[in-house]
């Protein structure tokens, strides 16, 4: 009986470092930037209130509209799912995107990127028919080891390009709850990737 509970207690030590070690890297990764330059950049949706994007979604429009202005990517792939209302995250991306004097001609509309994986795929699809090779990822910094993780698990040439603020970053409590969202989806996507090899 001992010996039970002695392994019992080793094995939660040892979930618990691996717990805390993938929540220190995720934080940590979050604030690597890539000064390559990529065929398009993939930006992540976020909520949307009403017809407008939330401060974090602002957020990340402009860091990405700031990205293809100083010539990083001649394409911006916005992709984000419905909202409830007659205009999906997609499209108040590009409302704002435009407002921030990317052409109309330079986006690509992703209506059904409903959650990270599923937007991986579109942009998968969406690289392979074009002839593209690379990409610049822009979303959250909590977000970004997720995205590359399975963008490597998917065979892109991904880099990290998240902005250096969000209103999430700002706060300890917010950025707290959402790497700690981020760990557990991160595991969750990495079972349904396993599971989908068989």
């Amino acid at each position: 009986m001992k010996r039970f509970f002695r392994t019992l207690v080793i094995l939660i030590c040892a979930a618990g470092a691996v717990l805390a070690l993938t929540y220190v890297g995720i934080d940590l990764y979050g604030y690597k930037r890539q000064s390559e330059r990529a065929d398009l950049i993939c930006l992540f949706g976020a909520a949307v209130w009403g017809d407008s994007p939330s401060p974090e979604l602002e957020a990340r429009i402009i860091w990405a509209a700031r990205l293809y202005r100083e010539g990083r990517a001649p394409l911006l792939f916005l992709s984000g799912g419905p909202t409830g209302s007659n205009l999906s995250e997609s499209d108040v991306m590009g409302a704002v995107a435009i407002e921030q004097r990317v052409p109309r001609s330079a986006l690509v509309f992703d209506n059904t990127g409903i959650t990270t994986a599923r937007t991986l795929m579109n942009l998968k699809r969406c690289m392979q028919g074009n002839g593209m090779t690379s990409c610049l990822m822009v979303s959250s910094p909590f977000h970004m080891a997720r995205i590359m993780v399975l963008a490597r698990l998917n065979g892109l040439q991904a880099f990290t390009s998240p902005p250096a603020e969000t209103p999430v970053s700002l706060s300890v409590l917010q950025r707290t709850r959402a790497t700690a969202r981020e760990e557990l989806a991160l595991f969750k996507d990495l079972l349904v990737f396993a599971v989908s090899l068989d």
